[in-house]
């Protein structure tokens, strides 16, 4: 049997897990070779060889949200924003496709082609079958969305990937496999990226949006492509001409355009093909004096381009015509073309003699003084949700797998949760009421999470269907179910989604004191600390509950933990905790560190490593600002959603720290300062915990104007004017102040010049005495270390013009009527530096945040606690990265399976081995197939696989450091004897 449901998201209409993935592994044994595209069928070479080929690649970029959300994108409603709709322009260019066979166009965007799709009559399906098998139509990239490449999550952006491949491959088989990314409208792109590209069987990439310094090196030395080396692969990576995706000036031939169109009358007042050809011709010898393989590429098409595809393509036919008609004259062949066919055609001619590039393209910035470093925080709640959906949606899609369910209800989540990766989503660079909708289409997908988390544990506990709930704002002290107990027992049950053993605290906010807590599996009481909710948190919500319960839950490997809050007003093992007033400098500990805070500066003075050497810094953590610029003598340019210009180069206090009150326990110590009226921090140091804890809210930032608000970490580590920032959660990236490695940078911005994207993780480094400091973040930041042993975050932003990029909105987020407060946490890794492996592990602890479920007044469960991996991933530094129902036949069931080793080489990683057969406990491995990463096609489609699988023996696979695996695994239940 296999199952298939249909959800709607935003106008979507959602496949099942099987109708996302099913149809691609049973294909997994039975696609032939022959079903690719071989390279010879794709090469295009001119017939003369003194002609330069022009490769002409007619396209669209359309954007899943921007201006409009993407349902007012598709369907083209509110035209009063833009006359833009997607399904007319997928209707008129599959008609000019279809009556010439020599035209070609590319798609990108899988979420707008699977909507247009599912509306289709089969006539249309028909046709559209057919473009593809005589390669018309190419997809490339293949992604649900074209991602950003900032501020997104490794994991996100693989199933973002998948949630676009896997349709591809399912509704049109191995002919619609795409070979290239085309990235060409992301701020900036990742080393993290170029690898992900790779493994999932795409050779090459092309982007526009470079720094433009680096362009104008690129441009002069005929550079402007080469080959990206990128965790251990070697990526093609073509720059567009002018940085720029859109058609030549003057050759738009769009309904929207007002470029003049061909007109070949020669009888005609208007007549202008021999100048139109010139112009054109012009700009060919231009382009072509800047590439080394006697092929370039032109792209015709710009931001929903083709409304009109047989006004566009009938202009473009008489260009092409006529250049071709004097090619020899004109030194140019023109031929509809795609860029897969162009990269085959230039590594063919350049023969191994491209240069190659290891760093990233970060920051961007199109003029001295537009650096596109304000979107890496722009809109810091949507990214912190974004976060939080991330960690729902692996739990949710765990539980369907853990409980043999035959419905798709992660679905929802998976498809909100890649839109939300497009490029002007998650970097928060959209109109205010299509940031909205992100949230909306997250909404909804968690709303179908929480039934599947709930209903999953109470079904493996053993409890009663029905009695579990979740509450969303735990992060601002706010539950319903706690906020209704009165004397009533409180069941809480805490799931773990990483496949190894740990212990967790957790915070649950209730109205009053009086509980103990009882550990459900063997009905002891536990130490648990009663303190109260900080007025930080009451700036947050209103609503927030007066007391929060504090105490360490021990999990079980991909399993949970059971413990019932159980009304007492006496209990030995619960103690309440009373903020003091400073008096005195503090001192506060865990297990290893030690942190102190002067009392006169109210400041944050010092650290030390008990268990480490007893090493010892000076530290300081300061909340800070930079008046944003809204342009000056210098340039126009304004800070806006896109760009971070600073109208001064220092920040300023926002305000005078006072150390307000502090608590010390026996589980964890608090020390809460205030910096001014709308900014605070919490250092927080649990006692079984090797890291500090700061809890930051900002806001509401006042509107007297444009305000960026970073967090500032000042040590006495000698850094040498370096630090590193993750690329994607992956591998880090050195950066050094005022420098890039491949060209001499000109310094125009110090300030927002050495901003980097963080999206997990920044690390200090004093390498004389080999300490390290790494911050730890739980959503992305922009970020930068300006001087010796700094490093600051911005983590909130409201400005009150906008930075003349197209959105045309100031970023001003609000909440009823006031700006918008924003809480979120740091976590500090202080230590000697033997490698990063252990702030990979604490990376994947923040992540992986447990998922709480609450019960009122309910039987207590039959299983309180229950751990689902077995000894094959029982290390810290294996992840189960995915897990997802594929298909059923009674009780066997068939998962896509992704397993990582978390740790590089060069952070002192090691190969691992896993056994299939031993990943699940109450499961009994029956056949396997790997797949590329995304889980569209075979292993061999993607690499050598006899190389690939080196090391592997039977059920046994090995991990090579950082690397993922993506498999097709079949399990039946264990029989037990």
């Amino acid at each position: 049997m296999t199952r298939l449901c249909f959800l709607v998201v935003a106008a979507l209409s959602i496949v099942g897990c099987s109708g996302l993935i099913r149809d691609a592994y049973l294909r997994k044994l039975r696609t032939p070779e022959n079903e690719r595209q071989s390279e010879s069928d794709t090469s295009v070479t001119a017939d003369d060889s003194d002609l330069v080929t022009v490769h002409v690649v007619p396209h669209t970029h359309d954007d899943v949200g921007w201006l409009k959300t993407m349902d007012q994108y598709y369907y083209g409603a509110k035209g009063e924003i833009r006359k833009d709709g997607v399904q007319y322009i997928i209707d008129t260019v599959i008609d000019e496709l279809y009556k010439d066979p020599a035209k070609t166009f590319i798609y990108v965007e899988i979420a707008f082609f699977k909507m247009w799709w599912e509306e289709q009559d089969k006539e249309t399906h028909t046709k559209v079958r057919e473009l593809i098998k005589r390669k018309q139509l190419e997809f490339i990239n293949g992604g649900f969305v074209m991602n950003d490449e900032a501020g997104v999550h490794y994991s996100a952006t693989i199933d973002q990937f998948s949630a676009g491949l896997v349709w591809l491959t399912e509704t049109f088989g191995g002919e619609a496999e795409p070979r290239v990314a085309w990235q060409i409208d992301p701020f900036g792109h990742s080393r993290a990226q170029a690898a992900l590209i790779y493994q999932s069987g795409l050779k090459g990439v092309f982007f526009a949006r470079i720094h433009y310094q680096d362009y104008e090196r690129r441009k002069r030395d005929k550079d402007l492509e080469f080959m990206w080396e990128a965790e251990g692969d070697s990526v093609f990576t073509g720059v567009l001409y002018r940085a720029n995706y859109m058609e030549p000036t003057g050759f738009c031939f769009d309904t929207r355009c007002t470029d003049t169109p061909m007109i070949t009358n020669p009888n005609s007042s208007e007549y202008n093909l021999p100048q139109r050809v010139a112009d054109f011709v012009e700009y060919l010898k231009d382009q072509a004096a800047h590439y080394r393989s006697g092929h370039i590429m032109i792209t015709m098409g710009r931001d929903f381009a083709y409304q009109n595809a047989h006004k566009y393509f009938k202009n473009l036919d008489i260009l092409m015509g006529a250049v071709n008609g004097n090619a020899s004259s004109h030194g140019f062949r023109m031929v509809y073309s795609t860029p897969s066919r162009y990269m085959d055609a230039v590594l063919e001619a350049t023969n191994g003699t491209l240069s190659t590039k290891q760093d990233d393209h970060f920051p961007y910035a199109d003029f001295p003084h537009a650096y596109w470093t304000g979107y890496f925080t722009s809109r810091p709640a949507l990214k912190g949700y974004i976060r939080d959906s991330n960690n729902m949606l692996q739990t949710c899609r765990q539980l369907e797998v853990l409980v043999g369910s035959k419905r798709c209800d992660a679905d929802s989540l998976w498809l909100a949760l890649s839109v939300a990766q497009h490029h002007d989503a998650i970097t928060g660079t959209s109109k205010q009421h299509v940031a909205d909708d992100y949230a909306r289409q997250l909404a909804v997908g968690q709303e179908f999470c929480e039934g599947v988390i709930n209903r999953g544990l109470e079904e493996l506990s053993g409890m009663g269907i029905g009695g579990l709930q979740s509450c969303r704002l735990l992060n601002e002290s706010v539950c319903s179910v706690t906020a209704q107990s009165g004397t009533k027992p409180v069941t809480v049950v805490v799931y773990n989604a990483r496949p190894v053993q740990r212990n967790k605290y957790v915070r649950i906010p209730l109205l009053h004191p009086h509980y103990r807590v009882i550990d459900l599996s063997n009905m002891e009481p536990i130490t648990a600390s009663f303190v109260a909710t900080s007025p930080n948190t009451k700036r947050v919500n209103p609503q927030a509950l007066p007391i929060e319960v504090v105490f360490e839950a021990f999990l079980p490997a991909m399993g949970f933990s059971s413990y019932q809050l159980a009304p007492s007003f006496f209990s030995f093992h619960s103690h309440r905790l009373v903020p003091q007033p400073v008096e005195e400098d503090i001192k506060i500990e865990s297990k290893t560190l030690v942190v102190e805070f002067d009392s006169k500066s109210g400041s944050l003075k010092s650290i030390t490593n008990k268990a480490s050497d007893m090493i010892h810094d000076m530290l300081g953590c300061r909340v800070m600002g930079y008046q944003s610029s809204t342009g000056d003598e210098k340039d126009k340019q304004a800070s806006g959603a896109y760009i971070f210009r600073p109208a001064e180069s220092a920040p300023t206090e926002v305000g005078s720290p006072v150390l307000t009150n502090y608590l010390i326990g026996k589980e964890f110590s608090e020390v809460w300062q205030d910096f001014g009226e709308w900014a605070s921090l919490v250092t927080r140091l649990y006692y079984n915990k090797d890291y500090v804890e700061v809890e930051w809210t900002v806001g509401p930032i006042p509107d007297d104007m444009g305000r960026e608000v970073i967090i500032r970490y000042d040590s006495s580590l000698k850094t040498d004017s370096k630090f590193y920032t993750d690329s994607n959660g992956r591998g880090m990236m050195q950066r050094i102040l005022n420098k890039q490695p491949t060209w001499d940078l000109n310094v125009t911005e110090p300030v927002t010049g050495n901003y980097y994207p963080v999206n997990t993780k920044a690390t200090l480094l004093d390498e004389d005495r080999g300490v390290q400091l790494t911050v730890l973040t739980d959503r992305s930041h922009g970020a930068a270390s300006l001087d010796q042993g700094q490093v600051e975050f911005m983590v909130h932003r409201r400005l009150q013009v906008d930075d003349d990029r197209g959105v045309d909105e100031p970023l001003n987020e609000t909440r009823d009527g006031q700006g918008l407060v924003v809480k979120g946490r740091h976590w500090l890794y202080y230590s000697k530096f033997q490698s990063m492996d252990q702030t990979r592990v604490l990376s994947q602890e923040l992540f992986y945040r447990p998922t709480i479920a609450l019960g009122l007044d309910i039987p207590a469960p039959e299983h309180p606690a229950r751990g689902f991996s077995d000894s094959a991933v029982n290390n810290m530094y294996i992840n189960v990265l995915t897990v997802i129902n594929v298909d059923y036949q009674g009780d066997v069931f068939t998962y896509l399976l992704r397993l990582e080793n978390i740790v590089p080489h060069n952070e002192g990683g090691t190969p691992l081995t896993v056994d299939l057969n031993l990943v699940f406990k109450e499961k009994t491995l029956v056949e396997f197939a790997e797949r590329g990463l995304a889980g569209d096609r075979p292993i061999s489609h993607v690499r050598d696989e006899a190389y690939h699988t080196r090391g592997d023996e039977g059920s046994v696979i090995m991990l090579q450091p950082l690397q993922i695996r993506t498999f097709f695994a079949t399990y039946k239940p264990k029989v037990e004897f």
